[in-house]
């Protein structure tokens, strides 16, 4: 969806096959579009980490309530307020503030496994905004040296 204004706020489907389309996942959500700043945003919905390293989202926030960070998948798993585990990878939660943005959550994901690659959400209050992670493997450089004999 691009280009959206006011207008288009409401209640949408969301549909999606799995599984070749043998399964299909279907999710009603509210849209709420607002002349501004939104009240929760990421400066990255995409981020890439490798494997053994690790991640750092920051979410910019206005309103006030619990924050969580949620891993996505057939069941939901949220650490909340300071720092928790989401399938062994360690993630903690910190709380600031920016003088230009305002209230900031910084989530930190260490120890990445190649299967920490999917969709989170970072949230505060009823806000949800979700981030795709990826996890590449770590690439190894080789470097070659000659020896002479004189």
């Amino acid at each position: 969806m691009t280009d959206l204004g006011t207008k288009d706020s409401g209640r949408y489907w969301c549909a999606v096959e799995i599984n070749g389309g043998s399964d299909v996942m279907i999710e009603r959500f509210q849209l709420s579009v607002t002349a501004g700043t939104p009240e929760l945003y990421v400066d990255q919905q995409e981020v890439t980490g490798v494997e053994g390293g690790s991640v750092i989202v920051k979410c910019y926030y206005r309103n006030t309530g619990n924050r969580k960070w949620c891993k996505i998948r057939d069941s939901v798993q949220c650490v909340w307020e300071n720092s928790g585990t989401t399938e062994g990878k360690s993630v903690t939660l910190q709380q600031s503030t920016d003088a230009t943005r305002g209230n900031v959550l910084t989530v930190t994901m260490s120890g990445l496994k190649m299967d920490s690659t999917g969709w989170y959400r970072c949230g505060v209050g009823d806000l949800m905004m979700p981030v795709h992670i990826t996890v590449r493997q770590q690439t190894t450089t080789q470097s070659t040296s000659t020896m002479t004999s004189e």
